[in-house]
């Protein structure tokens, strides 16, 4: 795994244009800003949506709340291409990040978690007829849906306090937790 690490870093290092870019005065500033307000749309939308499936707000039909999915989707498109103008500016910073790890492996997991909530609970919940509380199956994977995206928030959070430094004489291990001197 750490030689598929190597050469991912390798690989995003390879496109100067963006780096160059974000390393303007204003193009980091911005992309951060940008970050954070696709978030607000992306964890805003799902928040409110997962805790009226918990029951909070019972008088706003569901159906009326999953109106605000595509807000939701914007955001997170937003903060996808901004955080990946990120990692092809400091792809050592990032790929050799326990931090990071966790970020990516949380969002792979809500992912997941949002399709079986469309493959199982999502017609039962929404339908016209459906009655005010929505299904157990749909408070399962709101409640999983909070902590994930929550997971995610506290693992982008700590990437700026794990800063992955040269590995020791050794070398990184499985997964590349160090920056590997062949690396450099």
């Amino acid at each position: 795994m750490a030689g598929f690490q190597i050469w991912l870093v390798r690989t995003f290092a390879s496109v100067p244009p963006v780096r160059n870019l974000m390393h303007t005065a204003w193009a980091w500033p911005v992309a951060e800003s940008l970050h954070f307000i696709g978030l607000s749309l992306l964890v805003g939308t799902i928040f409110v949506f997962d805790l009226r499936l918990l029951g909070i707000g019972r008088r706003i039909p569901i159906a009326a709340l999953h109106r605000l999915v595509p807000w939701g989707l914007a955001g997170y498109a937003c903060t996808f291409a901004t955080g990946m103008l990120f990692l092809l500016t400091e792809p050592d910073q990032y790929v050799y990040n326990p931090a990071f790890h966790f970020k990516v492996l949380f969002m792979v997991l809500a992912g997941v978690n949002a399709s079986l909530f469309y493959l199982t609970s999502y017609r039962r919940a929404i339908a016209a007829d459906a009655p005010v509380d929505a299904p157990r199956s749909a408070k399962v994977i709101a409640v999983a849906s909070l902590v994930l995206w929550l997971s995610v928030i506290i693992a982008g959070r700590l990437l700026t306090f794990y800063r992955p430094a040269p590995c020791e004489a050794e070398g990184p291990g499985i997964l590349a937790e160090c920056i590997p001197d062949y690396y450099r």
